[in-house]
């Protein structure tokens, strides 16, 4: 055995020592001591050459391999990355929420449409009837008046209203149509039939744009069409009339009658503006 120097503090020690005994400094580490190796059926303490327990005679078995731990990795996101996904569910976000918000809106906006539509076509219904009425009117008039006519005509009546037209020289004309002949030649005549004219061509604008029908007012819709037929043949009957005295009259009064239970039915009808 020789001496040397310990190399941490310069002490002479000896060379198979495997510390120093003066500083402490280890040379030499010590073996880990072994696992002692167990029997698995009886517990007893076994040698590394067994193949047998020599206490219960259980196979010594190799140790059993310890599952490996399987360590996941996290997956690390960069910031660019982290801001790519930031921006498409804040784009995803504003996609539902813009869809929903145009919903809301398309379907606020229909309503809208609908109730300006509904309370236009309210309007248009009031302004048919006024324009209805008011042609209807002034056509039952040239009606009554060519009736009077006709008939004083016939029957040689003499009336201050019709004496212009039946006895223009005085006299009785030889023939009814001699007398409405000068009723419809006459200017005044002229202008009430130029009057009922353009009121048929505004009744047939006003027709047209009550076609187009908001839901919940169809009803509306088939009785002002009932006003327009009633309209439109005694408004045609005082323009234009035709066959005799009797039939004339009948058609006049069927066309009244008709006009004004149609119109009067449209009253009930026409609901409040939305």
């Amino acid at each position: 055995m020789a001496m040397i120097k310990c190399p941490e503090c310069g002490q002479e020690i000896s060379d198979k020592a495997k510390k120093c005994i003066h500083c402490g400094k280890v040379f030499i580490e010590e073996k880990v001591a072994k696992e002692e190796l167990k029997c698995i059926e009886c517990g007893a303490t076994l040698n590394d050459s067994d193949e047998v327990c020599h206490n219960c005679g259980c196979p010594v078995e190799e140790s059993p391999i310890k599952p490996q731990e399987v360590q996941v990795s996290s997956i690390k996101v960069g910031n660019k990355t982290k801001k790519i996904i930031v921006g498409v569910i804040i784009a995803l976000v504003i996609c539902v929420a813009g869809g929903i918000g145009y919903k809301v809106y398309s379907d606020k906006k229909a309503e809208e449409n609908y109730q300006n539509a509904y309370n236009t076509y309210i309007d248009n219904l009031e302004k048919a009837q006024v324009l209805m009425i008011s042609g209807g009117s002034d056509a039952e008039s040239l009606c009554n008046l060519t009736l009077k006519v006709w008939g004083n005509a016939i029957y040689e009546d003499r009336d201050d209203e019709t004496d212009k037209y039946t006895r223009p020289k005085g006299y009785f004309v030889d023939d009814f149509n001699e007398a409405l002949a000068n009723l419809f030649a006459d200017s005044d005549t002229q202008s009430t039939i130029s009057d009922i004219e353009e009121n048929q061509t505004a009744v047939k604008e006003i027709m047209k744009k009550l076609q187009d029908v908001p839901e919940g007012l169809d009803k509306c819709y088939d009785t002002v069409s009932d006003i327009n037929e009633a309209y439109g043949r005694l408004t045609d009957l005082a323009i234009s009339p035709s066959g005799n005295y009797s039939g004339f009259s009948t058609n006049k009064s069927n066309a009244i009658s008709d006009f004004m239970s149609a119109y009067e039915k449209l009253d009930t009808q026409i609901p409040n503006r939305k």
